[in-house]
């Protein structure tokens, strides 16, 4: 039996990418899950995960209750800022002034018994010093999962130094990993690029189980019927590539009014942002008689999976000028429209645009603006008989990005780290 430490500077419900290895763990080996709970919705949600599953879980409270460990992260994290530009090479300092997930986790494992595991695994930023620092105490191997580059995140506080935190953080940490995997290949170039080669490294992509995806619905129309175009996220807000969206269809209805009165459908999956609603979708209002608007509210992930097989289009709206990690990620939606046969309209962020070169037949990129929106959008509307009638090839197609797929480069590295450790 092989004795798995995770560790999460998150919620499981919020971190699906550890949810999604702890349960594919095979039958040998034994897991236990140590996480900072960051919200009390969270909590709830994997509280229903805990027991569905039958987990092992560690809760640890990033709140003020209990009060004793609160007030001792809070000290450690202020007193850490205050010194760190006296210490800039000391790795705790760096640790504790950038991440305070990673002091609460450090006091909980303080107090357990770890020397008897086999592997640890961390996941998120705040979980990799005291990955790596039990990894050195215990003679431990670790392997450290990078869904996000940190260094390239919008930073709201002290912008500057924690840039310079996270980077050392990296440069300092990742090369003691025994493996390490990347959420996109991107990720990956600009990790290895700033912290050196590393000899035991793969991407595993935020892909899902395929049983969670129907097959196209047979008996939607594909001649002369409505283009049906998605997108979703847990909010439709500010900031997601809506308003862009919605500036492209009035600049395509006004143009095209008759091309797109009986040809365009677009959904909207997620919590509706009231201010979002009122400054933006009922601003262009008066338009939407010139094409079909339904907004529908969150669904769990398996719903929503199943839902993408009754449209045609999954929009997959990034911008550059987010923030450099946002040029560099893989989002849980395109994917999740490739294994769905969606036919896929992105933005040409890097990232996106690698992924679309490498799998011409989901689809195309376009520009950024509302303007280059919209001529896309007219294309397709152009082409939705081609579209349509390709969904049942891009399904099949889709199916090489399961997780299953995923799943066995996963299981290939664990298996490595652990024969070289016996």
């Amino acid at each position: 039996m092989k004795h798995i430490l995770f560790i999460l500077s998150g919620n499981l419900s919020t971190t699906p990418r550890a949810l999604k290895s702890i349960l594919s763990l095979p039958k040998e080996y034994s897991c236990h899950i140590v996480l900072v709970n960051r919200n009390q919705n969270w909590k709830n949600k994997d509280i229903e995960i805990i027991e569905k599953h039958k987990l092992n879980v560690t809760t640890v409270n990033l709140g003020r209750s209990p009060l004793i460990p609160w007030l001792i992260a809070t000290i450690f994290e202020k007193v850490s800022q205050k010194i760190y530009p006296l210490f800039k090479r000391k790795t705790i300092i760096n640790a504790y002034a950038c991440n305070k997930s990673s002091i609460f986790l450090c006091l909980a494992l303080k107090k357990m018994n770890i020397k008897n595991y086999d592997l640890i695994i961390g996941h998120s930023s705040g979980s990799l010093y005291p990955s790596w620092h039990l990894s050195k105490k215990w003679n431990i191997p670790f392997i450290f999962d990078v869904e996000d580059y940190h260094p390239g995140e919008f930073i709201r506080k002290d912008a500057k130094n924690e840039k310079q935190r996270r980077e050392f953080l990296m440069k300092k940490l990742l090369p003691d990993a025994n493996a390490l995997t990347f959420a996109s290949p991107l990720i990956e170039e600009y990790t290895l690029n700033l912290i050196g080669e590393h000899p035991n490294h793969q991407v595993i992509l935020n892909s899902f189980p395929q049983s969670e995806f129907n097959a196209p619905n047979s008996k939607l129309k594909t001649q002369n019927s409505s283009l049906k175009l998605i997108w979703f996220s847990q909010k439709i807000s500010f900031g997601r590539g809506l308003e862009q969206l919605f500036e492209a269809l009035s600049q395509l209805t006004t143009l095209h009014s008759p091309l797109t009165s009986q040809n365009l459908q677009l959904t909207l999956i997620g919590d509706l942002d009231p201010e979002f609603e009122k400054e933006v979708i009922k601003k262009h209002s008066s338009l939407t008689s010139h094409y079909s608007l339904l907004i529908k509210p969150p669904l769990s992930q398996p719903d929503l999976h199943s839902e993408l097989a009754y449209h045609d289009i999954g929009l997959a709206l990034e911008f550059n000028n987010t923030d450099l990690n946002r040029k560099l990620c893989l989002t849980n939606k395109i994917i999740a429209y490739a294994q769905s046969g969606l036919y896929i309209l992105a933005t040409d962020t890097p990232a996106q645009k690698q992924f679309m070169k490498e799998h011409k037949e989901f689809g195309v990129v376009c520009g950024q603006s509302s303007n280059e929106m919209s001529k896309s959008i007219l294309r397709l509307i152009e082409e939705r008989t081609k579209i349509k009638e390709g969904r049942f090839i891009r399904f099949e197609q889709g199916k090489k990005l399961a997780w299953e797929k995923e799943k066995e480069k996963l299981m290939e590295i664990w298996e490595e780290v652990l024969s070289s450790k016996s």
